[in-house]
């Protein structure tokens, strides 16, 4: 991108560009006044689909120059805008309004997306005008109608195969980008349980508008290792069964076509079971969003009963058989747990602790929560503010503040000062370490951070 046309004003349309630019005051900067009644007008050049364009430049605009005989246009600068008109790219083009098919359709999903529906681009366009040896600077508005080059893509995909009795009914496997635009986050994902894979198994994916018979529309292999077909127009897609596999988890990019499997021996979720509630209920969980053995989370560990404030883990909730403890930590316990002769021990005393456990080489290690603060824009993003320190309640298992003053711009929460430990997500019923900023405003709000009561960590604000 390039800084353009600074001696008319122009530099203020690209306040909210970060780029370095190319500073245009210099051939600009000694223009004379125009004595030459001289005039310039763009209009709206062919539309552009960038699916069925072939070739390597482009034509932006259409342009008129009225004037004396021979005044020609000698350089241009374009620029286009999003929806909003508050943020904006320049577009290198020659002397003839020509630009490159492939840096403008990296301009035009920067600005709009991968959506493949056509867009009416607000478009800026200046140009240097030589006349009798002198350059006269003119700007004119118009608009580019381009299509951006993208397979259509449906919110939901479905399983239909060997494991379901090929029923395009049914709805038990279900493939999602977890929410959102799905042309921003085209990944779909679903994990099917070992327990219904007897063998290799084969399937298609039917898109959510298929459901009920139409085969037209499902995803199939291709002939290329790792790529799918669309249409129908390929065979059925393969698995290979693995032995002890407790899920198969199946991964499809719908932008770029691609697909992978994986046969995971992990558990999504490990279970807290101690003194906090009397060894009696495993009910808090750490996640495994992987399914790779890394387990995190947060834990409520206390002693009411004066037993020690002790616990272990179980991977199925009350089944001793399958507890983790102390003894299976090979490769160190760190942090504010330590051994406690079998069980773990939280050292650093009642509180929520923030954790890791690793299966995969052996590890524990734990950080407790001394604090839990409202962090962002409405107090400038401070991770230490002791006015937004939230409280933890016990018998509700939450962290809560009233007094908030979130806004929609945007916030998340941290942990300890720091945003070492943050959380934030997209909805409040499902909180990520290191999430996208909240958007929600309110007053009261509440986390609950062990997923005692949801597989979820959750909020809510009111």
């Amino acid at each position: 991108m390039k800084k353009i046309f600074s001696i008319l004003g122009m530099a203020l349309l690209m306040a909210s560009c970060t780029e370095d630019y190319k500073d245009w005051a210099n051939p600009f900067s000694n223009a004379p006044e125009d004595p030459y009644d001289i005039s310039f007008t763009a209009s709206p050049a062919s539309p552009i689909d960038f699916a069925t364009i072939t070739d390597k430049k482009v034509l932006l605009f259409n342009s008129t120059i009225t004037g004396p005989e021979g005044a020609a246009a000698t350089m241009y600068e374009v620029v286009l805008s999003d929806e909003s008109g508050e943020n904006k790219a320049s577009v290198e083009v020659d002397a003839e309004g020509y630009a490159k098919v492939d840096e403008l359709e990296t301009v035009v999903y920067g600005l709009y997306g991968r959506r493949p529906v056509a867009r009416t681009i607000p478009m800026e366009v200046g140009v240097a005008i030589n006349v009798n040896g002198a350059s006269v600077v003119k700007t004119s508005t118009t608009t580019l109608t381009a299509t951006p080059n993208a397979p259509v893509i449906e919110e939901a995909y479905y399983v239909t195969g060997s494991i379901n009795d090929w029923d395009n009914n049914n709805t038990n496997f279900e493939l999602t980008n977890g929410g959102g635009d799905v042309y921003e986050n085209p990944i779909f994902t679903v994990m099917i349980p070992g327990d219904v894979v007897s063998g290799d198994f084969e399937f298609k994916l039917t898109p959510k508008s298929g459901l009920g018979g139409d085969w037209s529309k499902c995803i199939t292999a291709s002939d290329v290792e790792g790529k799918f077909a669309t249409d129908n127009a390929g065979g059925n897609l393969k698995v290979n069964y693995v032995e002890g596999a407790k899920y198969y988890r199946l991964t499809f990019d719908m932008l770029n076509q691609t697909w992978s499997s994986d046969a995971l021996s992990f558990a999504q979720f490990v279970y807290f079971i101690g003194a906090t509630d009397g060894w009696t209920n495993a009910e808090q969980k750490l996640e495994s969003p992987n399914f790779d053995g890394v387990y995190t989370g947060y834990v409520y560990c206390a002693d009411p009963n004066g037993w020690g404030n002790e616990f272990k883990f179980q991977k199925v909730p009350g089944d001793w058989s399958t507890e983790i403890n102390s003894g299976h930590m090979t490769g160190g316990i760190t942090g504010d747990f330590a051994d406690g002769g079998g069980n773990f021990k939280a050292n650093a005393g009642e509180g929520v602790y923030f954790v890791t456990l690793n299966l995969a080489n052996n590890t524990l290690n734990a950080a407790r929560i001394n604090n839990m603060n409202l962090v962002g824009d409405f107090n400038g993003w401070n991770a230490a503010d002791d006015a937004q320190q939230m409280t933890w309640n016990a018998t509700d298992y939450c962290f809560e503040i009233t007094g908030a003053g979130v806004n929609t711009n945007g916030w998340k929460f941290t942990a300890n000062n720091d945003w070492a430990i943050n959380l934030g997500g997209a909805t409040l019923d499902n909180l990520v370490a290191n999430g996208d900023n909240i958007a929600v405003a309110g007053t009261t709000i509440k986390l609950y951070p062990t997923r005692k009561t949801s597989d979820k960590i959750y909020c809510t604000v009111q």
